[in-house]
This record gives C-alpha cells, sequence and structure tokens, in this order.
C-alpha cells in the first residue's frame, strides 16, 4: 500500500515536471489578497521596529546632551512649513470678490514684511556673530603682538628698535622715563623732545631758540636726507617773518607785497643755493672731465660744469663763445646759481657786441628787476631778435631778466621740476593791483593756481612723491595747502604737523579765527587778490596728531597742546579746552593735575609749568567738566584738589545720599564714597577749612547716617538706636513732633530723600528691641523691661505721627509698615 502510494507520487511528479519542460504556459503559485497583506504587515512591523530602535537610540543621544528630540523636531517643522503656513493663511476668493482680494492683499503685506524682517534678523545676528569674531581676533593678535615685543627672545634690528622706542622726556626733573606701553616711535619722540625743549625756553621767559633750527637738528639726528632738505628749505622760508602774531596781521602781512616779494626771493635762494651744490658735487666726482684749475668761483664752477654736461648742438648753434663753451648757457647757468655778478662778468667780454642786454643786467643785478623804460625795452628786443632764436639758453635769460614769455615752458632748459620752479619764480611781478599788470605778466596768484589746480597732483606725482609736490606748493607760498596734503600721507604726518608748528611760532600760517570741521577751508577773497588764501585748521591738525598717543603719553601730548595756548574757542584757550579733554579720556590725575598731599599741601603735576600760576583755574575748569560729563566722584576730588571746598562738599553729599541706606555688602560704591568722605571730613576738621555752613551740616550728617545704617544692617540694635536719638533728627516722645517737623523743613534735599528710609530703620530696631525685651520677659521678671519696651511704644507712636505731620510726601507703603510694626509691638 505504501509501495503504491510511492509510485503513485512518482509518476505524478514526473508527469508534472514534464509539462513543465513543455512549452505549454501552466499556472503559477498564486496568493490572495489575504495572504498578501499578511506578508505586508509582517515586513512593515520589520520596518517600523527598526526605525523605533533608530528613533531611541537619537533620544538617549540628545538627551545626554540636555536636548529634547521633540521639541527640535517641533522647532524644525516649523522653520520647514512657514512658507506653506503664509499661503495657507490666505484664502482663495473668486475674481469678483473685491473684499476677499483687498483682504488678501492686506494679509499678503503684513506677511512679507514679518518674513523680511525674520530674514533682516537673522542677517543682522550673522554679522553680530562675525564682528565679534573679528574682534575676538583682533584682540588675540594684540596680546600674541604684546607677547613678543614683551618677551625679549626675538633679535630686532636696531633700526626696528629705534622705531618701537618707548622713552618719553620729561622736562620738569630733566630726565628720562621708560613707558613700556608708549605709541610713539622714535621719530616722534625726537620732535616731541626739541618741542620741549622751545616749550621751556618760551615758559622760562629767556631766550628762546629758533623752533625750525631745532626740528632741523632732529632731522639731522634722524638721518633723513629728504627730511633734512625739507627742513632746510622751510628755514629758507621762515628767514622772513611776521613780528604780529594775531590773526588779522597775520593775514595783513601775508597779502602784502613787500613780504611776498622777500618770500619769492627766499624761494629762488633755496633753489639756488641747491643748484649750487648740485653743481659742487659734479665737478668734484668728475675733476678729470671738469679741468676746475685754480679758484673755484661761480663762473669757474660753471664752465667746469658745462663741460661735464655740456649739449655739442647747442655749442654750434651758439655764434657767441667764452672759453669754448656757450656763452648763453654760461648767463643761464650763472642766473640759475643766483650770482648776479658772474653773469655781469661773463657778458662783460662780449660788451662791445651787446651793450643794451649789458645794461639790463646790471640793471637787473642791482634793482632785482628791471625799470617799466628797460623792461618794454627789452621786450621790443626779445621779439624782433631773440624769440626767433634757435638758442633755448638765450630765450630763457632774456625771459627771466624781461619776465616775458611766460607761457612758454622752457623745457630744454629746465629739465627737472626745480628748474621749472625757479625759472616761473624768476617770471612772478607782485604789484599792490593786478589789475594794473601787463596782461602778459605772471603773477603770483596766478603762478599758484596753474601748479596747484591745472597741474595738481597728478602731474607732479604726488602719490609715489610726495615731498616734490610739497615742495611746489611750499615754494609757491602755498603753506597751508602743503602741510595739508603732506598731513594726509601717514608716513609724513608727523613732518607735517611740526611744519605747522614752526610756522605758527613764525607767524607765517593762517589759522580761521573759530573752529570747524574742515582742515584746510579755502578764501575766496576779491578778484584782484595778489596770492591765494587759505586757512589751515592748526588746532585740528594737532588734535589728529596727538590722537594715537596722548592715551598712553598724555605729558607730550600736553607738550603739543601749549602750542594751541593763544587760540580760543568759546571764550576760552584752547590749551585748556584740549587740557580738559585729555585729563577726562587718559584719566590720569594724579601725573598731570598733582594730588594732595596728608597736609592738605598740593604736589604739583605735569601741568603745572604750562599755567602760569593759574593752575587752580584750570584745575576748576577740567573739574566742571568732569561733573558735565557725569564722572561726579573724579570731579569731588579736582574740586578738592583745587580748594573749591564748598563744591566737593556739595558733590559728595549728592553722592551720598542715594547709598547711605545701603550695607557695604550690597553696594561697593557706598563703602568707597563712605571713605572719602570720612578722608575729607577728618582732613577739613583737622585744617579748620572754612565751608558752607549748611553744605558743612549735611555733610556730616549724612556721614553720621552711614553709620547709623551700617550698625543696622549688623543687627547691632541698642548702638543704632543710640546713635540716632544723638543725631535728634526724630522725636522720641509725642510732644516732640512738632518742633521736629520745623527742624526738617530746613534740612537739605539729600536729608529729606531718606527720611522714609531712616523712619522704618528705626521702628524695626524698636521693633526689634520689644521682642527682644519680651522674650527676656518670659525667663525672668524683669520691671526694666517693661520700662523699655513702654518707651520704645511712647518712640514708635511718636514716629507714627511725625511721618503723618511731614509736609513731604513719602512713599506709599512707607506709612503702612510703620503701623505695621507699631501694631506689632503692642
Amino acid at each position: 500500500m505504501a509501495s503504491a502510494n510511492f509510485d503513485d507520487l512518482l509518476q505524478q511528479a514526473e508527469s508534472l515536471n514534464t509539462g513543465l519542460d513543455s512549452e505549454a504556459e501552466l499556472p503559477r503559485v498564486q496568493r490572495n489578497f489575504q495572504q498578501l497583506l499578511t506578508a505586508g504587515e509582517r515586513l512593515c512591523s520589520n520596518i517600523s521596529s527598526s526605525q523605533d530602535n533608530a528613533q531611541i537610540k537619537a533620544s538617549l543621544l540628545l538627551s545626554s546632551k540636555g536636548r529634547e528630540a521633540p521639541a527640535i523636531s517641533d522647532r524644525l517643522k516649523s522653520l520647514t512649513t512657514a512658507p506653506e503656513a503664509v499661503s495657507g493663511l490666505l484664502s482663495v476668493k473668486c475674481d469678483t470678490d473685491i473684499k476677499g482680494f483687498l483682504q488678501n492683499e492686506r494679509e499678503a503685506a503684513i506677511l512679507s514684511l514679518l518674513e523680511e524682517q525674520k530674514q533682516e534678523s537673522f542677517r543682522d545676528a550673522e554679522d553680530k556673530h562675525w564682528k565679534a569674531r573679528n574682534k575676538e581676533w583682533d584682540s588675540e593678535k594684540q596680546q600674541i603682538l604684546s607677547r613678543l615685543l614683551g618677551g625679549g627672545d626675538l633679535n630686532f634690528t636696531a633700526e626696528v628698535l629705534e622705531q618701537s622706542a618707548s622713552t618719553t622726556y620729561i622736562n620738569n626733573s630733566d630726565v628720562t622715563m621708560t613707558n613700556a606701553k608708549s605709541s610713539m616711535n622714535f621719530l616722534d619722540l625726537t620732535y616731541s623732545k626739541q618741542l620741549h625743549i622751545y616749550n621751556d625756553q618760551v615758559i622760562n621767559g629767556g631766550f628762546s631758540s629758533d623752533l625750525v633750527d631745532l626740528f632741523l637738528q632732529a632731522a639731522k639726528k634722524l638721518k633723513l636726507p629728504n627730511i633734512i632738505t625739507l627742513w632746510k628749505m622751510v628755514k629758507f622760508m621762515t628767514d622772513v617773518t611776521s613780528n604780529d602774531s594775531s590773526a588779522s596781521s597775520v593775514s595783513k602781512s601775508r597779502n602784502s607785497p613787500p613780504f611776498l616779494e622777500s618770500l619769492v626771493k627766499q624761494a629762488r635762494g633755496f633753489l639756488e643755493e641747491n643748484f649750487l651744490d648740485f653743481m659742487k658735487s659734479c665737478v668734484f666726482e668728475h675733476p678729470h672731465m671738469a679741468t676746475p684749475g685754480g679758484q673755484l668761483g661761480t663762473l669757474n664752477l660753471v664752465k667746469s660744469f658745462l663741460k661735464i654736461h655740456h649739449n655739442n648742438s647747442l655749442q654750434e648753434t651758439d655764434e657767441d663763445l667764452i672759453d669754448g663753451l656757450p656763452l648763453w648757457a654760461v648767463i643761464f647757468h650763472c642766473l640759475r646759481c643766483g650770482d648776479l655778478e658772474a653773469a655781469c662778468s661773463a657778458v662783460q667780454q662780449y660788451q662791445h657786441i651787446m651793450p643794451d642786454f649789458d645794461v639790463w643786467l646790471r640793471e637787473y643785478r642791482r634793482d632785482g628787476r628791471l625799470s617799466a623804460t628797460s623792461e618794454g625795452s627789452l621786450r621790443v628786443y626779445y621779439k624782433k631778435e631773440v624769440h626767433v632764436s634757435n638758442n633755448p639758453y638765450k630765450i630763457a635769460v632774456f625771459s627771466i631778466i624781461g619776465r616775458c614769455d611766460i607761457c612758454e615752458v622752457h623745457g630744454e632748459v629746465a629739465k627737472t621740476t626745480e628748474d621749472y620752479l625757479w625759472l616761473k619764480l624768476s617770471q612772478v611781478m607782485i604789484e599792490d593791483n593786478t589789475s594794473s599788470a601787463p596782461q602778459d605778466s605772471l603773477s603770483l596768484v596766478r603762478l599758484q593756481k596753474m601748479l596747484s589746480e591745472e597741474y595738481g597732483e597728478t602731474h607732479f606725482g604726488a602719490n609715489s612723491d610726495p615731498l616734490l609736490y610739497f615742495k611746489v606748493l611750499f615754494l609757491t607760498c602755498q603753506f597751508e595747502a602743503a602741510i595739508e596734503f603732506l598731513f594726509r600721507s601717514e608716513l609724513f604726518r608727523s613732518h607735517a604737523t611740526h611744519v605747522a608748528i614752526a610756522l605758527h611760532s613764525k607767524n607765517l600760517l593762517l589759522s580761521p579765527s573759530s573752529l570747524h570741521p574742515k582742515l584746510l577751508s579755502q578764501d575766496i577773497g576779491d578778484n584782484v587778490a595778489i596770492t591765494k588764501i587759505s586757512e589751515l585748521n592748526l588746532a585740528k591738525l594737532v588734535m589728529l596728531y596727538t590722537r594715537k598717543f596722548e592715551l598712553t603719553d598724555p605729558r607730550e601730548a600736553l607738550n603739543y597742546y601749549f602750542v594751541l595756548r593763544h587760540m580760543k574757542t568759546g571764550g576760552q584757550s584752547l590749551f585748556e579746552h584740549c587740557t580738559s579733554e585729555l585729563v577726562r579720556e587718559c584719566e590720569e590725575y594724579e601725573m598731570l593735575l598733582g594730588k594732595l598731599n596728608p597736609d592738605g599741601t598740593r604736589q604739583p603735576g605735569a601741568i603745572e609749568k604750562y599755567c602760569g600760576g593759574v593752575t587752580k583755574q584750570l584745575i576748576s575748569k577740567i573739574a566742571a567738566d568732569t561733573e558735565a560729563k557725569g564722572s561726579y566722584e573724579d570731579a569731588v576730588s579736582l574740586y578738592d584738589l583745587c580748594g573749591d571746598h564748598d563744591k566737593t562738599i556739595q558733590l559728595l553729599n549728592r553722592l551720598l545720599s542715594p547709598v547711605v541706606k545701603h550695607s557695604d555688602s550690597r553696594d561697593p560704591n557706598r563703602l568707597r564714597l563712605k571713605k572719602l568722605g570720612l578722608v575729607i571730613a577728618q582732613r577739613y576738621r583737622d585744617q579748620a577749612v572754612s565751608t558752607n555752613r549748611d553744605l558743612r551740616l549735611a555733610f556730616h550728617l549724612l556721614l553720621d547716617l552711614c553709620s547709623f545704617f551700617d550698625l543696622y544692617h549688623m543687627d547691632k540694635t541698642e548702638q543704632a538706636l543710640h546713635v540716632i536719638r544723638e543725631l535728634k533728627i526724630l522725636p522720641t516722645e509725642t510732644d516732640q513732633v512738632p518742633n521736629k517737623v520745623e527742624e526738617f523743613k530746613l534740612q537739605s534735599d539729600e536729608i529729606r530723600q531718606n527720611i522714609s528710609e531712616i523712619l522704618i530703620a528705626t521702628m524695626m530696631l524698636l521693633a526689634r528691641q520689644c521682642n527682644q525685651q519680651r522674650s527676656l520677659n518670659k525667663s525672668v521678671l524683669n520691671k526694666s523691661s517693661d520700662i523699655i519696651c513702654t518707651s520704645s511704644r511712647n518712640y514708635a507712636r511718636a514716629l507714627i505721627t511725625f511721618a503723618g505731620m511731614l509736609p513731604y510726601h513719602l512713599p506709599g507703603d512707607t506709612t503702612m509698615r510703620l503701623v505695621q510694626l507699631e501694631v506689632q509691638m503692642n
């Protein structure tokens, strides 16, 4: 049976196999819907269980860091769904629904504004974040640099060490002090030392050195050739000075023809001396080519120089030769050196050929210019004969002596900026009225405008060579514009500042009568002005220069502010104004203003030598400015320092009044103010200082109230009650109330402002005393305790009556608290 069944099964299996191998399609294994649903649920349960495990692990990780996963998920959803939420709030309306359309527009405008503000808030937060990070990085860099400079492990070169030198010179005691935090480099300190010397001489009233000479010595110490040349130029230009220092007189002298002619002459003299030195150096460097021979006068020097730098083409076109050299080139170079006698000697050999020119040249040498007749004759001859000549030196010589052909550049002759400048300065004509001058004449104001406005900074390459453009402006009497231009360059700012100070000491600098924000102001004036007028704001210039070191080197800044002593602003000296700001900014009160010794004498500070006997007035001014700024504690010390005792006590009363009721532990300012007040009170009493009676009484009462509240906060009931009884400002019995109320009306505002705290503190002390006596009565029968409690209740009743009769508005809860404490006592 079993084998039959097995055979049947085998046969069926073979038949099935045969069917699969055939090409006929047979039905596959299929599942119904219930089977598919069951299998899907089984797979889904496996996946969800794995996700739950992941969520559990994530929640555990976030909770270990103090974060909640559901809260984070909700916040992320709110951020991601914000746009959808905004759009979902707007209901869809049909096209004809005007009301709905307007409502949608209004809501859309509000929501867009909210979205815009949100984005702006995010941007602001990001900007603040990066600013904070940059600030932290800058601070970190500063600390690193400070450690490097202070470590002493680095090998700096001598030049770097000199530039970072931190030596400040103090002329009070002629000693040298070191300030490791100085912001002044070696250049600044060198100039400052020279200014100290000059200021000391001015203060002492004796002979004062030339400030330009002192700064020239500083430049030589610095061993900077360009700066030495700069100060030599300033020295040349300041040899003609104005004796009157008033602003109107400086402006008048700077606009007077004789004074301007002197300045132009000095400018030409500087350029001529420079060229003479240049020729000497060339001749001495090439003696084999120059063959100077024996005595080297100007004429021989010019000949030797031309042997080195002669132009063969010019020599061929020049019919007149002197020792084989072009005559007109020799004459021009003699004029260029400023030696007119040498030029006359060169012309003397050809006197028979050109007698008129010999006469003109000798007149030019004697008077510095030709007469109107001679000048007219020369110009006629120039137009007929010279102008058509192919010799540029001859044309240049006639143009200089006759001051004609002013539009000609003379490029073949004036090969450098200095040559061109000298040639134009030689042609300048200065008249009282420019309208009376010939039309083809070169006035100073015309030359100034041509150089500064038509050519300007770009033409002279001011960015690459600032000193060249400074020289152009300075030698054409545009001092203020030259200094302002040089001050713009960080590299030359120190030099520009000291040039301005030197010119101011010589009464050559035009400054505005009032302070204004502009560093350089142009005065348009009238159309017939003979020079270009500008005003340089010296006060602003000095303050901008000292800004970099006034906090680290206030003594040096004070030295520069002394330069401004004659200028006024708001009715006071600029020196006082700047000194007041300096003291308040750097807060070096003792170093600058001095300090009081225990015996009351004042130890002088750095400003002592600059004030000329009015130190106390200056300190009083600084104290007033400090008080106006809100620094009352510093103002107290300053008023005390200058001897204004009433103001000292008045400010101390104002400071003590708000803190008298606090404890030292709660308010650190109270302890400091209390100590200051006690020191001043003790000194005033020992020295019998006379002060206003009302202020003095209020001051001492506030100090006593400080002692009272100290005892109150330390729970020293008996001592505190004893102090308040001794002060006699509160009634202890009901019949004393009317008198105490009248006395209260005479108290100062500082006392009246604290009366509510005084009443509450006294009432709490009385309640505390009664409670202590009750505790004592429970253990021991004591009649004295009953007497003390009765006295305390009478005292409390008097205080409540006093509070009700005061003509002063007490805080709303003061009376309520007093009544509550009085009830507790009963």
